[in-house]
C-alpha cells in the first residue's frame, strides 16, 4: 500500500511540476547578436508567458517608449493591455495558442527615429532568433502604437536582408500615421485599430489606408478588424482608454485568435 501511494504521489508530483512549467512566467535575458560603437552591448530583457500547447510565438514590441521596466524578480505585468496578450497564452481565456513574449528596450526610443535604428533593429532581431531556437515555435510579431514604426521598419530591415522567412507573421495593432510598408510581402498581416481613437498621431483612417496599402500588393492573408467595445479614460488619449483598447480585451483576444488561427497548424 505505501509503495502505491508513493508511486501515486510521484505521478502527481510529476504532474504538477509539468502544467507549472508549461504555466511559467519568468524575465529571460541574453546578449544582442552584435555590438559595437553604434549598438549596445546592454542584454536583451524580455518576459516570457510560456502557454500549455502553444503553436507560435508572439513577440511584442511595445508602443510608448520601448520601455517596460523589467527586472530579473518580474513575476507578471498587471497593467490590462498586457493581460490581454497574455491571456493569448491560456486555453481556458482564448484558444491558448500562442507563448506570449514582451520586449524591453534598454534605453528610451524617442524621438520615433530610434524605431528604425539599427541598434533596435538587431535586438527585435535577437529576440526572434533567442525564442525560435529556444521554443522551435514560428514567430509573430506585433507593434502597437509607436511599435507600429518597429515592425515596419524591422520588415524593411528582414527585406534588404532577404530575410523575411524569420517571421511567420505581423499584427499592426493602432499603428503611428508614420508607419509604412514596402513590397515583398507574402506572410498573414493583421491590421488591429479601435474605431474611437483618439489620439492624434494614430487615427484610424490613417491605418486603413496602411491596409489598403499592403492588400493591392501582398501574396498572403491580409485583413482589417475594427475594435468597438471598451471605454474611454480622463487621461491622455495616446497612452489611455480606446488607443489602449481599455476594457475591450476581450474583442482584441478574439481577433487576434479568429485571424491566426488557420495559420497555426503545426504542434509544439
Amino acid at each position: 500500500m505505501f509503495f502505491r501511494q508513493s508511486i501515486k504521489g510521484c505521478f502527481f508530483a510529476i504532474l504538477t511540476a509539468f502544467f507549472c512549467l508549461q504555466g511559467r512566467t519568468e524575465v529571460i535575458s541574453f546578449s544582442p547578436l552584435e555590438t559595437g560603437f553604434f549598438l549596445s552591448s546592454e542584454p536583451i530583457n524580455t518576459l516570457y508567458w510560456r502557454g500549455q500547447n502553444s503553436k507560435a510565438l508572439l513577440l511584442f514590441i511595445p508602443g510608448g517608449n520601448g520601455t517596460i521596466g523589467l527586472k530579473p524578480e518580474t513575476t507578471d505585468k498587471p497593467y490590462s493591455f498586457y493581460q490581454t496578450l497574455k491571456s493569448l497564452t491560456n486555453p481556458q481565456l482564448t484558444s491558448g495558442r500562442f507563448d506570449v513574449v514582451l520586449l524591453d528596450s534598454p534605453s528610451q526610443l524617442i524621438p520615433v527615429t530610434l524605431r528604425g535604428s539599427k541598434d533596435h533593429m538587431v535586438r527585435i532581431e535577437s529576440a526572434i532568433r533567442h525564442y525560435s531556437n529556444l521554443t522551435h515555435l514560428p514567430v509573430w510579431i506585433m507593434g502597437h502604437s509607436n511599435g507600429g514604426i518597429s515592425i515596419s521598419e524591422f520588415i524593411k530591415y528582414l527585406q534588404s536582408k532577404n530575410e523575411m522567412n524569420l517571421i511567420s507573421g505581423v499584427i499592426a495593432s493602432g499603428i503611428r500615421n508614420e508607419s509604412f510598408f514596402n513590397p515583398p510581402i507574402a506572410i498573414p498581416m493583421l491590421f488591429l485599430h479601435h474605431q474611437n481613437d483618439g489620439c492624434k498621431s494614430t487615427r484610424p483612417n490613417d491605418s486603413f489606408e496602411k491596409y489598403k496599402q499592403v492588400k493591392s500588393f501582398t501574396s498572403s492573408q491580409v485583413e482589417y478588424v475594427q475594435i468597438s467595445s471598451g471605454e474611454a479614460e480622463n487621461r491622455d488619449p495616446c497612452n489611455s482608454g480606446y488607443h489602449m483598447y481599455f476594457n475591450a480585451g476581450v474583442e482584441v483576444s478574439k481577433a487576434i485568435d479568429e485571424f491566426t488561427s488557420p495559420f497555426l497548424s503545426t504542434p509544439r
